[in-house]
């Protein structure tokens, strides 16, 4: 009897692995930073390799969007964590005690790229100016 309760127990962990495994792979973030604003908004609107483009609200809808929203949501809410807005970035005396790799200035937009699993990529990013986060959904590049 124990031994066939401890056989029960494994199939319905491995069965919950295998379950959560598959909706991890929803989207997988493949890289992040920092860059200029006009940089990203650039290759959102540059020809055949954008599918769509859009804010937060858009993308619950979107049709080149195969992946799980609510982790993009969470994402988008805390994108901007652990950055300090400043006037102008680098080693200036108004920013002493903040780390280079801490400052955001309000020209530029933190991203996070997804790997989608219908193959596009999500490109992810927020500026402090903005009080929402903007998407574009791409064919996969190694541009950017």
């Amino acid at each position: 009897m124990a031994n066939r309760r401890l056989t029960i127990g494994l199939v319905g962990a491995i069965a919950s692995l295998t379950i959560l495994g598959q909706m991890a792979i929803a989207q997988t973030e493949l890289r992040s930073g920092v860059v200029q604003l006009v940089q990203l908004r650039e290759f959102a609107q540059q020809g055949t390799n954008t599918l769509s483009y859009g804010t937060l609200a858009d993308l619950q809808v979107d049709p080149n969007f195969t992946g799980d929203f609510q982790p993009i949501v969470n994402t988008a809410a805390t994108i901007l964590d652990g950055y300090t807005i400043v006037n102008r970035g680098g080693f200036f005396p108004e920013n002493a005690g903040i780390p280079r790799n801490q400052q955001l200035t309000r020209s530029e937009a933190v991203y996070r790229v997804y790997a989608l699993d219908n193959g596009y990529e999500l490109v992810l990013f927020r500026t402090p100016t903005e009080n929402t986060s903007e998407y574009f959904i791409r064919t996969t590049s190694n541009r950017f």
